[in-house]
C-alpha cells in the first residue's frame, strides 16, 4: 500500500472506520515507516486534543467533527479545481479559486495535522523541568538538523561559552543524532506536538548559508537529515497571527521535506538505498542551476549514508546549499549520516556554472562504508523539468522570500508566477494547502 503522512486514511484508521484487511494494510505500512508513524502520533495527538478540549465531558468527538473528519478521509482523492493566479504585484484577488467542500475540508484536516497541537491535558502534563523523567528539552526540539559547515560565511561574532544553554542545546543533539537518529526524531515531534506553538524569541537565531567557491572548496559534505517543523510555524504566523514570521521560523530544509519530492534525473541505487538527483534552472536567477539531490532509505532498516557534491571548477564557479543554515554563535556539530529506514530526505544545490559547460560535478557516496555508483551531473537547459522539480523550486523561492534571502533577486511576482505554473488539476491536499498559504502571504 502507497501511503504518504498526509493520507487522509490513517485518520479513517486511527477512528476504526476501515475494513479488516486495509486496515491491517496500513498497520503494517506504519510499522514500516518512520515518517508514517509520526504522522499517526500526530492524529493521535490531535484526537485526544479534540476529545479533551472541545468535548470535555466526553470520551469522543463530537458528532459533527467526527461526520467532518470521516468525509474528508473517504473523499480524499477528489481534486478541486485549480485556475491561474493573477500575474498582478499583491493583487486583492485570490490567486486560487476557493476547492469543492470535499476538498476543503480535506485542506482543514491537513492545517490542523500540520501544525503542532496545544498543551496536553492536566493528566497528560508532562513534569516540571525539561530534564525530567526524559523529556526531550525544548531548546533541543527546535534546534534544526546540523548541516555543513559554511566554508563561504566569516565566523559569527556571537560566540556563546561552552557552558551557554544553546551550546549544550546544540551538545546534545549531536549526541543523539550519532545514536539513534529515528528515534530522536520521534522524541523531537512528539514534544513538539505538546508544546504551544514556540514564541518567536524562544526559536535559535541563524545565520544563511553564503555562496561556496568552488576554486577553494571543491567538495560539500550533504546532510541527510533534515526537520519538519518550519512549515507549521509559517502558517500559524501568516494564518492566524496574519503576519509574515520571523526569518528564524523560516527553514527552507525543512518546508521543503514536508512534501514527498521524487527527483527524475540521474540516479543510483547501494545495499538498498536510493539516490536521485535533477537539474533544473534556478527561477530567481536564470544564470544559474538548481541541483535536486533526493536519499531514500532502505526498506527495512537505517544505514549508514555518506555523501558529498564535488564540483567540476571548471565548469562550476560558486554553489550554496539552500536552507540548513547555521545557529548563530554556535559551532557546527557533527553531519548526521544515518538514514532511517524508508526516510526520504531532499536537499537543493544552487549552482553558478562559469560558462556554456554541461557538467556540473558528481554525487560520491557511500553506504555503511562501502563505496556505491557515483551519479555525475549534467544540466539541460532544453529539457523540461518534472512537476516535482517545479514544485521544489517553489518551495525554495517561497521560503527565500520569505526570510528575506536573495531579496534583490525574488520579489512577489515571481512568486506568484511559480506558483501558477504549479497549479494543476488532481494535485495532493498538502500542495493545494500550499498554494493557498503562498496566495495569503502575497495578500497581507
Amino acid at each position: 500500500m502507497q501511503l504518504h503522512p498526509e493520507d487522509p486514511r490513517l485518520t479513517a484508521f486511527l477512528l476504526g472506520e476501515l475494513p479488516a484487511d486495509e486496515a491491517a494494510a496500513i498497520e503494517r505500512a506504519v510499522a514500516a515507516d518512520p515518517a508514517l508513524a509520526l504522522s499517526l502520533k500526530e492524529l493521535e495527538n490531535v484526537q485526544k486534543l479534540l476529545s479533551n478540549t472541545l468535548a470535555p465531558d466526553t470520551a469522543c468527538l463530537l458528532p459533527r467533527q467526527r461526520d467532518a473528519i470521516l468525509r474528508a478521509a473517504r473523499h480524499a482523492d477528489e481534486g478541486g479545481k485549480i485556475v491561474p493566479l493573477p500575474s498582478q504585484r499583491r493583487s486583492a484577488k485570490s490567486i486560487l479559486i476557493p476547492l469543492a467542500a470535499a476538498a476543503l475540508i480535506t485542506l482543514a484536516v491537513f492545517l490542523i495535522l500540520r501544525l503542532p497541537a496545544g498543551p496536553p491535558p492536566a493528566a497528560d502534563k508532562p513534569p516540571s523541568g525539561d530534564e525530567a523523567a526524559g523529556v526531550l528539552p525544548l531548546e533541543v526540539a527546535l534546534l534544526p538538523a546540523p548541516g555543513p559547515v559554511d566554508s563561504g560565511s566569516a565566523p559569527s561574532d556571537a560566540r556563546p561559552t561552552a557552558a551557554s544553554d544553546l551550546a549544550k542545546s546544540a551538545a546534545t543533539q549531536s549526541e543523539a543524532l550519532r545514536g539513534n537518529s529515528e528515534d530522536f526524531l520521534l522524541k523531537v515531534a512528539d514534544r513538539l506536538a505538546k508544546t504551544p506553538l514556540p514564541d518567536e524569541k524562544s526559536l535559535p537565531p541563524l545565520r544563511p548559508r553564503a555562496p561556496v567557491n568552488a576554486a577553494d572548496h571543491p567538495v560539500l559534505a550533504l546532510p541527510v537529515l533534515a526537520g519538519r517543523s518550519s512549515l507549521g510555524w509559517v502558517a500559524h504566523s501568516i494564518r492566524v497571527l496574519q503576519k509574515r514570521p520571523t526569518a528564524a521560523a523560516v527553514r527552507v530544509e525543512e518546508m521543503l521535506n514536508q512534501f514527498t519530492l521524487r527527483p527524475a534525473g540521474a540516479a543510483a541505487i547501494a545495499q538498498g538505498v536510493t539516490l536521485s538527483t535533477e537539474t533544473m534552472t534556478c527561477p530567481w536567477k536564470p544564470s544559474s542551476n538548481l541541483l535536486l539531490v533526493s536519499f531514500r532509505g532502505h526498506k527495512d532498516a537505517a544505514r549508514e549514508v555518506n555523501a558529498s557534491f564535488r564540483a567540476d571548477p571548471a565548469a562550476t564557479r560558486r554553489y550554496r546549499l539552500l536552507g540548513y543554515s547555521s545557529v548563530t554563535g554556535v559551532p557546527a556539530g557533527p553531519l548526521p549520516t544515518r538514514l532511517p529506514a524508508q526516510g526520504i530526505t531532499t536537499l537543493v544545490i544552487e549552482i553558478e556554472p562559469t560558462g556554456t559547460s554541461s557538467n556540473l560535478g558528481s554525487i560520491e557516496w557511500k553506504v555503511s562504508g562501502q563505496a556505491a555508483p557515483p551519479v555525475m551531473l549534467t544540466r539541460q537547459p532544453d529539457a523540461e523539468p518534472s512537476d516535482d522539480a517545479r514544485f521544489a523550486a517553489l518551495v525554495c523561492t517561497y521560503a527565500l522570500w520569505l526570510s528575506g534571502d536573495s531579496s534583490g533577486l525574488i520579489d512577489t511576482d515571481l512568486v506568484s508566477a511559480l506558483a501558477r505554473e504549479c497549479a494543476a488539476e488532481g494535485m495532493a491536499p498538502d500542495r493545494v494547502d500550499f498554494l493557498n498559504l503562498i496566495d495569503q502571504s502575497l495578500n497581507l
